[in-house]
């Protein structure tokens, strides 16, 4: 699916579509296809109102509009959805015309009961699971995610994101100067650090921040991969889609045990949840959280 099934939020008025499922695919002829458009002028982004003068399907450096799946078709001035139609023309509510690139980090650690042993459900081992919930929608849990706009193999974003988030660091930067300057790192269209300043300089400052925490550092060096493609998600459209670089990194003691550091004016809430329970997460998700626990043996 490319998004097909999904309104785009009553809030804006804007329903897709119809596409039957024959005809997601761009190569089959469909005559009468003509979707809305819809682009939300309020989302932060410095992309312009048309992708007149973007290229695709390059990394320029600034912004990487390649696609982790394959080369997707522009047509004339537009890119098209590398999965295909979804109903919906424009950039929709996501801040990059072509993909929109997110790092996922599902972090885990084992479930132990109070005596510090681990817990065993038929014959595997129970794992918890690193998730975040929106003050403003208590009913759904989430894993930590950054958009990202540059390539970033050793995750540094996600690192600077999480040590903010959950343990209230900003020994990350030298000092407040040198703070990423606005953005929301949690939300899931602008989840950026919009910073002025380099991957090399933040890439520094993780390493700084590395020295004083070496089990993070080992836990993020030991990530393994989960998936890295396409996100089926209700924001895509046929013009701006998410793709997703997903990771699993397991928190072993002392990283497992250390406390969160509450902070009442954050948005989310931060908590480690048993797998072997039931909680709301979004489907996609779900199936991340699946493979997480396949590839760990764990239940």
């Amino acid at each position: 699916s490319s998004g097909i099934n999904a309104e785009y939020g009553e809030k804006h008025g804007v329903v897709r579509a119809p596409v039957p499922k024959d005809c997601v695919d761009w190569d089959v002829q469909f005559d009468f296809y003509d979707p809305p458009e819809f682009t939300d002028e309020s989302t932060w982004t410095d992309d312009p109102l048309y992708p007149d003068d973007i290229e695709f399907n390059i990394d320029n450096g600034n912004v990487n509009r390649e696609s982790y799946w394959k080369t997707y078709l522009v047509d004339g001035p537009d890119p098209l959805n590398v999965r295909g139609r979804t109903g919906l023309k424009g950039r929709g509510l996501l801040p990059r015309w072509g993909p929109n690139h997110f790092a996922i980090t599902i972090i885990t650690r084992w479930y132990r009961a109070g005596t510090g042993k681990q817990v065993y459900t038929k014959t595997r081992p129970v794992i918890e699971v690193l998730l975040y919930k929106d003050k403003s929608d208590p009913s759904t849990f989430r894993l930590p995610s950054v958009r990202l706009d540059k390539k970033d193999p050793l995750r540094i974003h996600t690192q600077i994101h999480l040590r903010k988030t959950c343990y209230g660091s900003d020994n990350i930067f030298a000092d407040n100067n040198n703070k990423p300057q606005g953005g929301n790192t949690t939300g899931a269209a602008g989840a950026s650090l919009k910073t002025r300043f380099s991957m090399k300089r933040l890439q520094d400052a993780v390493i700084l921040a590395n020295t004083e925490d070496p089990e993070m550092k080992s836990a993020f060096e030991a990530a393994v991969p989960i998936y890295k493609g396409y996100f089926d998600d209700a924001l895509n459209t046929d013009n701006s889609w998410k793709e997703v670089d997903a990771v699993n990194v397991h928190f072993d003691s002392p990283l497992a045990q250390r406390n969160f550091e509450v902070d009442n004016e954050r948005e989310v809430e931060v908590s480690w949840e048993r797998l072997d329970t039931k909680f709301i997460v979004p489907i996609f998700e779900a199936w991340l959280l699946k493979m997480s626990c396949h590839l760990m043996n764990a239940y």
